[in-house]
């Protein structure tokens, strides 16, 4: 009788390998359509979720279970595969095979990439050589953990929150995001240079994002993809006057509004919340800050030009 009670288990145990390998190249969409989960080959893949970048995947059997560890963030989940192969859930979400296809061959495992889960928790203590190697390798993660290094090194550290990286380690990241198209580190590369005052360079990174499928990036680089040798920016020497217009905003420096100058930006008060803004080559004005970053204001012809409040500073 023990043996019989034990039997339906074993045969459960038994068939797990079995499910895990019935995991079919193809692409799995989730019941509700919004997502999709695209295996190329019996290792590599990629989730795709309407207006966002793919991000890439690795499929990791190391531990006996089937996990999806995912490059760019470096989150791993555990995934269960009916029997079939045409049903897969990820303990959230329930996906069926929409489209089957022919797997490609599976590339040959790196360093990092031969266990990526291990690998991408060793990155929380991972010397910056360890990390560069990893990204150099595909991991998004390990490109994070690398600007995670410059980002907490000493001269980063004893300077203020917002002081540049050296320029080196800029060229570094830039150089990291247009060779791996990582979208989450591309970001972060943009907002780097953007602190750096480096327009040119933020929209070039932030164009990755953009051309990997992520709308909002697009939305974004659009209004300063034209400008030129004009995306680049040039210290205000007073506080602009009149009303400047950007796709979703209008700022007018005369209607009481509380602006200052401070080392070629000028910072307004508005609504309770600081915005910076800095001069375009040809005029225009650039947003600096979280609410403005990437807007591109533009002065109203015909605008009464009025002094705003405040003093250059």
């Amino acid at each position: 009788m023990r043996l019989l009670t034990l039997l339906p288990a074993l045969l459960l145990s038994a068939a797990l390998p079995a499910a895990a390998d019935a995991l079919q190249c193809g692409e799995y969409r989730s019941t509700d359509g919004g997502m999709a989960l695209v295996f190329e080959s019996s290792t590599t893949g990629y989730r795709a979720l309407d207006g966002q970048e793919r991000a890439p995947l690795r499929i990791d059997r190391s531990a006996g279970d089937l996990h999806l560890v995912f490059l760019d963030d470096g989150a791993s989940t555990a995934i269960s595969v009916a029997a079939d192969g045409a049903h897969i859930n990820d303990g959230m979400n329930n996906f069926e095979l929409h489209r089957p296809q022919a797997c490609q061959r599976a590339p040959a495992p790196g360093a990092c990439l031969g266990q990526p889960a291990l690998c991408i928790a060793r990155l929380a203590d991972a010397p910056p050589q360890q990390a560069q190697r990893a990204c150099e390798e595909g991991v998004g993660a390990g490109c994070s953990a690398l600007l995670r290094h410059f980002l907490a090194a000493p001269a980063a550290a004893a300077g203020q929150q917002d002081a540049p990286l050296p320029a080196a380690q800029r060229t570094t990241l830039q150089r990291l995001c247009l060779h791996q198209r990582g979208g989450r580190f591309c970001t972060e590369v943009a907002e780097q240079q953007l602190i750096a005052l480096e327009p040119a360079l933020a929209v070039q990174a932030l164009q990755v994002v953009c051309d990997a499928g992520r709308v909002s990036a697009c939305e974004r680089t659009a209004p300063l993809r034209g400008l030129g040798a004009d995306l680049r920016l040039v210290p205000l020497q007073k506080v602009p006057c009149g009303r400047y217009q950007a796709d979703a905003d209008v700022i007018d420096f005369g209607a009481g509004t509380q602006a200052r100058l401070h080392e070629g930006a000028v910072h307004l008060q508005q609504n309770g919340e600081t915005l910076v803004l800095r001069q375009l080559g040809n005029g225009d004005l650039l947003g600096m800050d979280t609410q403005t970053g990437y807007q591109r204001y533009r002065p109203l012809p015909n605008a009464r030009c009025r002094a705003a409040l405040g003093h250059d500073h």
